[in-house]
């Protein structure tokens, strides 16, 4: 089994583990995370050795690194490791702003260090089967997208989660996945225009948006974000030249249907009954490029392309005009 550093370890972190350790492919030896209690749980719970700073953490025999920490501290903790030549993998947002993301790749880029960002929600099967339809072009290339996740968690209201420097704002904390797979299905992003509202006020920043994005290849997309809505939703609709899909993100059902067909395809749950876990998907695919040097499914680079749009939407939101996308001079995955 690989051995892991382990830098945050959290609900997101420990969840990774589990998975590390149930797929028998990786074990943490050595996990840092500031907060004592937590770090003595932790370290307790899975064998691991407690270290107090992320200096001491890179210079732990390890074959690689798991970063769980506040999307902020992803890019101290990743600066830190990067020397070391080891591979990384990163919980999603890559870092708060794409300024940031471009640090932390040049450093893994300096190094040789493989960074890997957990971008997992394009592996979830509904999204994961949305875009293998769309690959085959039986509905025609996509023309315009619209997301709409919205709901009401408490655990944005204490804690870091409620400061705009140490998450991003929500179209980072949480709807990087969503920024991700738009791009994944539309290609990079040109502009985004944002209008957002802080209706609960947990934090410091908006709780509600509403994102529009227009993309190089002349497609559009909305997405709709809420951390204010009790009554919660999630729906993707996806507007394509000779068809349409819509699905339910992470439960209920796929449909689609080209304009020469007579009813709608629809698949659901038990379609996809015999499928790996997403995070096990996705960890494999880590720990692949770790051992075996397989192409990633997701990268620094992957990362970096939607912090640069949450980066637009959130300057959108000041100057109340489209923001262009700074995006980097060579695409990633």
């Amino acid at each position: 089994m690989l051995r892991l550093g382990v830098a945050g370890c959290g609900r997101m972190a420990s969840g990774l583990l589990d998975h590390c350790i149930k797929m028998e492919r990786a074990r943490p030896v050595a996990i840092f995370d500031p907060d004592a209690e937590t770090l003595a749980a932790k370290c307790a719970q899975y064998g691991a050795e407690p270290v107090q700073d992320i200096e001491a953490l890179a210079r732990w025999d390890v074959d690689c690194y798991l970063v769980g920490s506040p999307p902020l501290a992803h890019h101290a903790n990743v600066l830190a490791l990067a020397p070391t030549g080891r591979p990384i993998y990163s919980e999603k947002p890559l870092t708060t702003t794409a300024k940031l993301c471009d640090e932390m790749i040049e450093a893994c880029r300096k190094s040789g260090s493989k960074l890997f960002v957990g971008q997992v929600l394009r592996l979830f099967s509904l999204f994961w089967k949305s875009r293998e339809i769309v690959e085959s072009g039986v509905i025609g290339a996509p023309q315009a997208i619209s997301i709409v996740r919205s709901g009401r968690g408490d655990v944005f209201s204490y804690g870091w989660r409620t400061r705009f420097q140490d998450t991003g704002g929500l179209l980072l904390e949480v709807n990087s996945h969503e920024l991700d797979y738009m791009l994944s299905l539309m290609g990079p992003a040109k502009w985004a225009l944002a209008q957002g509202a802080n209706l609960n006020r947990w934090g410091d920043y908006e709780d509600s948006l509403f994102v529009q994005i227009g993309f190089e290849r002349g497609g559009m997309g909305q997405l709709h974000s809420s951390n204010s809505s009790p009554i919660g939703e999630y729906q993707v609709s996806l507007q394509c030249e000779r068809g349409n899909m819509v699905h339910g993100g992470f439960r209920g059902e796929l449909r689609w249907q080209a304009f020469d067909s007579e009813a709608p395809t629809v698949l659901t749950a038990e379609d996809f009954k015999d499928r790996k876990d997403p995070y096990q998907i996705e960890l494999e695919s880590f720990f692949d490029w770790v051992e075996k040097d397989a192409a990633p499914l997701f990268t620094g680079e992957t990362g970096r392309a939607n912090v640069a749009v949450a980066d637009a939407a959130y300057k959108s939101l000041r100057t109340r005009k489209p923001e262009p996308v700074m995006n980097a001079p060579a695409s990633g995955s």
